[in-house]
């Protein structure tokens, strides 16, 4: 068999074959979970902050996270806390830190109307300092889809109520609206007689102005010749010197002279 190997031109470098193909495809392997790796950016730097919210909903281990709709990072892991609340962790590449900041903040929001929930982060201030790892960042939930629902059920269903008992009052034959809408007609009913009674009254009361027109002019005038008649006589009372009254000397008066001796 050796003899063959050695005459045989097929076996001849076998063993270099066979090493070379191993050996390409041990790097083919290697390349192949680089390519995996680095698509997967299990090699990139990264650095883990935190936030705590009140719950999970929404949130899972790989959602996105964003900074002015550029993929930063993702959803490392979530936790409960001590206290019950959630504690999320997220993995921003190391090259994006520098724009998460002190002041930053991150919320919860949907991608569209009806799209995937993502973690956006609003860039923070040039003056405050970059956020170091395994710190907190301020967080809130945009309201969703469920919450404006719900919101807006709560406001309907009190104003459907209210129609539905109004409703039942208008077909209440004893309530107040079809009262008011049955003395309504009846005002209705008897507007045309109404209206009689007071054309008549009308119609008399345009025979007897005239007469109480022509009486209240009379007295005017009356009144005015009396004010006349007085306004005239005032002026020659008033020049007339009134009667001085006589004073009677009593008789000792004639028994004596003016130094109050007798004569």
């Amino acid at each position: 068999m050796a003899i063959l190997q050695d005459q045989d031109v097929r076996f001849k470098h076998l063993e270099r074959k066979i090493g070379t193909f191993v050996l390409v495809a041990l790097a083919g392997v290697v390349l192949t979970i680089i390519g995996i790796g680095m698509k997967q950016e299990l090699f990139t730097p990264r650095t883990t902050i935190h936030f705590i919210t009140d719950s999970a909903q929404d949130i899972a281990a790989g959602t996105a996270v964003k900074l002015r709709g550029f993929d930063i990072g993702k959803v490392e892991k979530l936790a409960l806390t001590d206290d019950a609340r959630v504690q999320v962790t997220l993995s921003i590449r190391g090259d994006n830190m520098k724009w998460v900041r002190k002041d930053s903040k991150a919320r919860l929001v949907k991608e569209g109307f009806i799209g995937a929930a993502i973690i956006d982060i609003s860039p923070g201030s040039a003056q405050a300092p970059v956020l170091q790892k395994n710190e907190l960042i301020a967080f809130n939930r945009e309201t969703g889809l469920g919450d404006v629902v719900t919101q807006l059920r709560d406001e309907v269903v009190p104003i459907l109520q209210d129609v539905k008992r109004l409703t039942h009052a208008l077909q209440d034959p004893n309530g107040d609206f079809r009262q008011a809408l049955h003395h309504t007609n009846v005002v209705l009913a008897n507007l045309p007689e109404t209206q009689k009674k007071l054309n008549s009254v009308l119609s008399v009361a345009a025979d007897e102005l005239p007469r109480t027109l022509r009486s209240t002019r009379e007295t005017v005038e009356g009144t005015k010749k009396i004010v006349d008649s007085v306004s005239r006589t005032w002026p020659i009372s008033r020049n007339i010197e009134p009667t001085k009254p006589k004073t009677l000397r009593p008789d000792s008066y004639e028994a004596t002279n003016g130094n109050g001796k007798k004569k």
